[in-house]
């Protein structure tokens, strides 16, 4: 980044890489939720304990494996310095949010996205909740001030459909304010019966990377309920729990 250096590059090292006592107890507990609604919930990430502003995202988290994302918590006094004060915004509702960026450590298969995913299928239908999610909206944008042709990507893959679904989104050169992404309205299609996202954001003809924060994730999961004088299940949507895996 032109102003400030990667986030993640500077405080990767500070991220424990065991759990403590007091973390373990955490990752274990209900996530804070902010329920929207009554068919889906919001997912803000603030149940996290971060250690100088930063900390990984438990696995699983409220059934969702996190990868290439960070929890960060903007207003830590430790990123004095290390963020933009423009980046304050990031988290919508305090005091988290996620940062993001490409994985770039392994130069075989080239960047990897950041991703949200099922984290165990087979443990969400032993709960009795399908093995997929809905994604309604959430809350992004590009970290510090980035670059003439910086864009933000989102693609979804679906159980329900061959081709993912995209949308993306230019952002100008100079600060943001957090984007309300409303995907069904955006794109004219909901976006459901997923199985794993994908975000990422690039600039310049070689599509460097550039990091970005995210908050607020509207998710809707589906229960399976038994139908009455037959074998099957039918759907009912259920707000999302944490389930031990």
């Amino acid at each position: 980044m032109f102003g400030f250096a990667p986030l993640l590059l500077l405080l990767t090292a500070a991220i424990p890489t065991k759990a403590t006592g007091n973390r373990v107890k955490s990752m274990h507990a209900r996530p804070t939720m902010i329920h929207h609604g009554a068919n889906s919930t919001i997912l803000g990430f603030d149940d996290i304990p971060t250690i100088t502003g930063l900390a990984t995202v438990p696995s699983p988290y409220s059934h969702f494996d996190f990868s290439s994302y960070n929890v960060i918590t903007p207003r830590d006094p430790s990123l004095v310095g290390k963020i933009s004060p423009h980046d304050l915004n990031c988290a919508l509702s305090p005091p988290n949010a996620l940062i993001g960026s490409r994985d770039l450590s392994n130069p075989v298969n080239g960047p990897i996205k950041a991703s949200f995913k099922i984290a165990n299928a087979t443990a969400m239908t032993e709960h009795g909740l399908f093995p997929y999610f809905d994604l309604l909206t959430f809350y992004i944008k590009p970290m510090d001030a980035p670059p003439p042709g910086t864009t933000i990507w989102v693609k979804g893959y679906s159980h329900s459909r061959k081709e993912p679904l995209e949308w993306d989104v230019d952002f100008i050169t100079g600060y943001h304010l957090p984007l309300l992404v409303k995907l069904q309205q955006y794109t004219g299609e909901a976006w459901e019966q997923l199985y794993r996202v994908e975000i990422w954001a690039d600039y310049g003809d070689d599509a460097l990377d550039w990091e970005f924060c995210v908050d607020d994730l509207e998710v809707r999961l589906h229960e399976m309920t038994k139908v009455k004088g037959g074998e099957g299940a039918a759907e009912q949507v259920v707000l999302v729990e944490k389930v031990e895996v």
